[in-house]
Parts: C-alpha cells; structure tokens; sequence
C-alpha cells in the first residue's frame, strides 16, 4: 500500500508541476501574445474542465502527501518532524499547500473569470466590447503572474522533496 501510495503521489506530483511550468510558461504567454484570439483558447480550455482537473490533480497530490508524511512521522510525531528528512518534507508539503490555494485562489479564480468575460464580449455592443476584453486580458495577466509563482513553489517542493532522504 505504502508503495503504492508513494507511486501514485510522485507522478500526480510530477503531473502538477509539468502543467504548471507549461501554462506558467509556454501556454498563458502564448494566449498573452495572440491578443483577442486567446479568450477562444480560454474558454476551450474552461470548457474542458481545465480548472476542475488541475484542481484534482493538486488535492490528491496534497491528500497523498499528508498520508506519506502522517506515515513517515508515525502520526506526526515531533521528534521525528523536527529531524532534517522531516522538515524538509514538511516544508515541502507547506509550500506545496501554498501552491495550490494559490493556484485555484488566484489561477483557476482569475482563469474562469476572464473565460466568462470573454464570452460575454462576443456578445456585447461593439462600444463595450473592448473595455470587456481588456477586463478578459488583465485577468488572464493576474493568472499568469500567480502561475509563474505556483511553478517556482512547485519547483522548490520538488526538490525538497527529492532531497529530504539525504538531508
């Protein structure tokens, strides 16, 4: 089970972290770059359940990672937590909560928020239309910004994480 656990947390983890890395810096300069078309992008990935599944992916990492962590301390002992191993796994998993309600907090809020606005532009007088897409853009702006920090938290945890056993 532990294994198994362990398995399973390491390639949610790395999941993660690979789409953080490519949104924060491939996909969200990318839709920057393409002006009025990226809010079609927008809601095609909003459509997807690309919130929802980036979501998921962060919960059970985090979910799995407190079970591993629980295990490793037997039930959070501080003696074993105060041990170099436990708090760099601590800290890894602290910053990997941290990540992750920044990412649906800032990220994911901001991400649907300009897939509605974008919508609701399509459809707007030509008159408004300008001052909702650059509303659409300067949310999609915010995410990219709060992305890029999630990534380098994502990084940071990682190679807590891979280092704790040496520590």
């Amino acid at each position: 089970m532990y294994l198994t656990i362990r398995a399973l947390h390491v390639l949610l983890g790395a999941l993660w972290f690979g789409f953080a890395a490519f949104a924060a810096f491939l996909l969200m300069p990318a839709m920057e770059g393409a002006g009025p078309g990226a809010a079609k992008v927008a809601e095609g990935l909003d459509r997807r359940g690309l919130v929802a599944a980036m979501g998921a992916l962060a919960g059970l990492t985090i979910l799995s990672g407190l079970w591993l962590y629980w295990r490793y301390t037997a039930g959070f002992n501080p003696v074993i937590s105060r041990t170099h191993a436990g708090m760099a796994f601590g800290l890894g998993g602290v910053l990997g909560i941290i990540a992750a309600i920044l990412g649906g907090s800032v990220v994911g809020r901001s991400m649907k928020r300009a897939a509605a606005i974008a919508a609701s532009a399509a459809a707007a007088p030509e008159a408004d239309r300008a001052r909702l897409l650059g509303e659409a853009a300067a949310l999609r702006a915010r995410a990219h910004t709060a992305g890029k920090l999630v990534a380098i938290l994502l990084a940071i945890t990682i190679i807590l994480m891979a280092t704790a056993a040496y520590a």
